[in-house]
């Protein structure tokens, strides 16, 4: 029996080369995968043309993407898990994985160990209208935290530009009024699994716990305290790789327990 389509959606200031590691995995496996290029995010796309966007437009091009295909599953990290959960309400799919996941509207996502990572930007008025970079030292709080020295660069250099929007709608919750981070969770029919590290500071685990918490047990969340944002390729990120390849083999079977 053919296994289902596998999407892996990156996150923000990234590009669907941050996958490089574990798409290679999955198709070992026998999945066949396909790493998706937000709107904006192309490489060698002008950043004017993130500016304005916001995550509508990110979880729509996923939506497109995936319409061709029966059930497939899709793999998110950070602000890309976010968009998972969105799809998994708006289209039937396997399963759905969320690593390092920005929180849904009921979550207040903006906690003090954000602000040296944030500030400036926040700071900047009109943001929302604009797209912004990180400077190294920012990436390497939020994003690179337990990463290794060496391999710092080759990921700084990836990095590119953001909309102004995305911080916005992703940062305040329900305070977001148009509510462009709200997850219709009663719609999800799909098994989901979340692994979150302790050690991040751009999705801080007191927001992985509350979404978990938010969600109960239709979740099946896992922390992994020697990880931190870049679980794509930190220290022991084939494990957790081999961790959602195993979850895979049976997210039906949670899917039911969670349902009942």
């Amino acid at each position: 029996m053919a296994k289902p389509q596998v999407f892996f959606v990156h996150g923000m200031w990234s590009q669907a080369g941050v996958w490089s590691h574990w798409k290679p995995r999955f198709e070992a496996k026998g999945y066949t995968c396909t790493a998706l290029t937000l709107p904006g995010h192309a490489k060698g796309a002008a950043e004017a043309s993130l500016c304005g966007l916001g995550i509508a437009q990110y979880t729509d091009s996923v939506v497109q993407a995936l319409r061709p295909w029966p059930k497939p599953i899709v793999v998110g990290h950070s602000m890309g898990g976010l968009i998972a959960q969105q799809v998994a309400a708006l289209v039937p799919l396997t399963a759905a994985v969320l690593v390092n996941s920005a929180a849904p509207a009921p979550v207040f996502a903006l906690r003090p160990v954000m602000l040296p990572g944030l500030a400036r930007h926040f700071a900047r008025w009109a943001l929302w209208r604009k797209s912004f970079r990180l400077a190294p030292w920012e990436a390497q709080h939020l994003l690179f935290n337990a990463l290794p020295a060496a391999q710092q660069a080759e990921q700084q250099s990836a990095l590119q530009a953001e909309s102004g929007r995305v911080a916005y709608q992703l940062g305040f919750g329900a305070l977001n009024l148009a509510g462009s981070n709200r997850v219709a969770r009663e719609r999800i029919r799909c098994p989901l699994l979340a692994l979150a590290g302790a050690q991040d500071h751009i999705i801080p685990i007191g927001v992985s716990r509350a979404m978990a918490t938010w969600y109960g047990n239709q979740l099946d969340y896992r922390e992994h305290p020697q990880h931190a944002h870049w679980m794509l390729g930190e220290p022991g990120w084939r494990a957790r790789v081999d961790e959602v390849l195993n979850w895979l083999e049976k997210p039906a079977e949670y899917a039911l327990a969670a349902i009942n």
